[in-house]
């Protein structure tokens, strides 16, 4: 998969500069189109109570427009100074469907790049707006941590890999970066009780990927307890990782949910990129 096009979220919150920066210098790599695109809400009853006055509600709406396109042309500023290709988009409406605007503007570009998310955000449902791209959009996910390093072209990438579909979706839609990797790493959870499911089989994709041009080694992790999500990160940080490859699933045989379990501990702890499709 080439990179031609990337929507990225921007927001006024301190952790959208390092999201940014990671998108921008992503686009210059790749010499893709950046679309940065922010949010004001039209209506703000639902999250501030409905003692406003309409004069007190419509200065607020404003202030918030403003700080969002503020936002947006200092992401502007940003890309024109590194030779980036950007056009910036404030879209407008109710909180609660903007997840899902978002993502149908995200299957119009070839990848998503958003931030970690987090709780208190009063304009924008941060967990929803991942999910709604996940699960929605029919294009991969990159997950910027708040304080990422510089490095775009990661040397060393973990694959998630269960044998499921979506984790064959993941590996494939980021051969474009497994190609650039000096270490490919398959990480097989293997189960920890003898009568639960076996090993996922994992030497067809090693061949797949080499066909592609990718040397892959497999490691595997025994999984025991019930914190799967802590064993997987800590391997993770173990093997050095630059860039962390899962399939994103609603059930799977991590036994999580999407925003609980693996899932979640990923979203929110990881301190690399993390690279997510279904």
């Amino acid at each position: 998969m080439a990179l031609n096009d990337i929507i990225v979220y921007v927001d006024v919150a301190e952790t959208t500069k390092p999201r940014i920066e990671f998108a921008a210098a992503l686009a210059k790599d790749h010499g893709a189109h950046l679309i940065g695109v922010g949010f004001a809400p039209t209506a703000l009853l639902p999250l501030y109570g409905v003692d406003a006055g309409f004069a007190d509600m419509s200065e607020v709406l404003q202030s918030v427009k403003s700080q969002g396109e503020t936002a947006l042309h200092a992401c502007e500023s940003h890309c024109e100074a590194q030779g980036v290709s950007i056009e910036i988009r404030l879209m407008q409406g109710v909180s609660d469907e903007f997840p899902r605007d978002f993502a149908c503007c995200a299957r119009h570009v070839d990848i998503t790049v958003l931030g970690q998310p987090r709780h208190g955000d009063p304009l924008v449902g941060q967990y929803a707006l991942v999910e709604r791209c996940l699960f929605a959009s029919g294009r991969p996910v990159i997950i910027v941590p708040a304080a990422p390093g510089a490095m775009v072209r990661p040397a060393t990438v973990v694959v998630a890999w269960d044998g499921s579909p979506q984790a064959a979706r993941a590996c494939n839609d980021a051969l474009i970066f497994l190609k650039q990797a000096d270490r490919v790493v398959l990480l097989v959870g293997v189960p920890a009780e003898p009568g639960e499911d076996g090993e996922p089989h994992v030497e067809d994709m090693v061949a797949h990927l080499k066909r592609h041009g990718v040397a892959s080694e497999v490691v595997r992790l025994k999984l025991g307890g019930d914190d799967t999500g802590k064993l997987f990160l800590g391997k993770t940080r173990e093997l050095k990782a630059d860039m962390v490859v899962m399939g994103a699933f609603h059930h799977s045989k991590w036994r999580q949910f999407i925003l609980g379990g693996v899932t979640l501990t990923m979203l929110e702890e990881a301190t690399f990129p993390l690279f997510m499709a279904h």
